[in-house]
């Protein structure tokens, strides 16, 4: 469909056509009728095959790309310089939906972007220029702490890129997270399962070692009620959730995971390796607030579980937090406030 003639603004989202990239390009769609009531804007979604091959380049103000991680930077860089060069007053915006937190793509894109988005950032920003073993900071830590062989990766990040960082929410804002977190508060009286933990471990040398390890740790507590491994349809899942009272979430390829905002959703605390490195929009990764830390090497997972199942009301306490910084979140205009300051509205 093409842009409306009335339109003062045209928004085009060029993005990859999975969960995880849809959950990033759906709060514009929700959020449409505020952004035409109040700039004029109209938004459209098109497959990112048509901005890396162009062959159907639509000419709009404002343009989100959001390629794959396995698209090569140069095709990625080759077709912000072919649209650049076609549409010179287009403000560019390049969408990461990468698990790493990495900027793997920026030496390709910066000549030609306004800003970088990422659902997450290192709050030492140095750490960008910062080449680690293997690919990210888990890669090194991981590999390090198993005794994997990992060669240091380089992104060569131009250091003036630093500055057209910003964050967008991570999968807080997918459409079924949206729905629940805009429903009725989690209850708590009925949560025979003291520990969520149905962890994926196949992967990467590093990242098996370390999913195992998070695994193992769980399965050996004594006297904890815990999920079984095995895989399940997500209403499952999510059932089971709410009949939790802990979820038990390590890193993955990167230190988001779906299972944080499902934890959030349904009112199980989460139970994750610490985040204080980290920024997120919003900043729902509070120590003892809205989740509870470990350590990265897991030491004292056994630890801070008992002492949270010991506390029946500490743990609805820090469950209410959580559920109502991300409500709070979807509730107001804040996701149009912060896209606006990205769009440059």
């Amino acid at each position: 469909m093409p842009f409306s003639r009335a339109a003062r603004l045209r928004i085009m989202a060029y993005y990859h056509k999975d969960a995880i990239c849809w959950s990033q390009v759906y709060p514009f769609f929700r959020n449409a009728d505020l952004l035409k009531n109040k700039y004029g804007a109209d938004i459209r979604a098109r497959p990112v095959t048509e901005f890396l091959t162009g062959d159907k380049l639509h000419e709009a103000d404002i343009v989100l790309v959001q390629p794959w991680l396995s698209e090569p930077a140069e095709r990625v860089g080759q077709a912000f310089a072919r649209y650049r060069e076609r549409y010179p007053q287009a403000r560019l915006i390049f969408l990461d939906p990468y698990a790493q937190c990495d900027l793997r793509y920026g030496r390709a894109v910066e000549p030609y972007i306004h800003r970088y988005q990422k659902k997450s950032l290192f709050r030492d920003k140095s750490l960008f220029l910062r080449a680690f073993r293997g690919d990210t900071n888990l890669t090194e830590y991981y590999s390090d702490l198993f005794g994997i062989e990992a060669q240091p990766t380089d992104w060569q990040v131009p250091e003036n890129l630093l500055n057209r960082l910003s964050l967008v929410p991570n999968f807080l804002t997918a459409d079924y997270l949206t729905e629940g977190f805009l429903g009725p508060e989690p209850e708590f009286n009925d949560r025979p399962i003291d520990l969520h933990s149905r962890l994926a471990t196949k992967g990467t040398a590093w990242y098996s070692a370390m999913r195992k390890s998070a695994d193992e740790k769980a399965r050996d507590l004594r006297g904890i009620t815990i999920t079984p491994i095995d895989r399940i349809p997500r209403d499952k899942f999510l059932e089971e959730m709410r009949q939790s009272r802990l979820c038990w979430s390590p890193f993955g390829y990167g230190e988001l995971c779906w299972r944080d905002l499902e934890a959030f959703m349904t009112g199980a605390v989460l139970v994750k390796p610490d985040m204080s490195h980290l920024e997120t929009l919003p900043d729902l990764y509070v120590a003892n607030e809205t989740y509870l830390p470990v350590r990265w090497d897991y030491s004292d997972l056994e630890q801070v579980i008992r002492q949270a199942l010991a506390n029946p009301d500490n743990l609805r306490r820090i469950a209410l937090n959580a559920f109502e910084v991300a409500k709070g979140y979807l509730s107001d205009d804040t996701f149009l406030t912060d896209t606006s300051r990205d769009l440059g509205l």
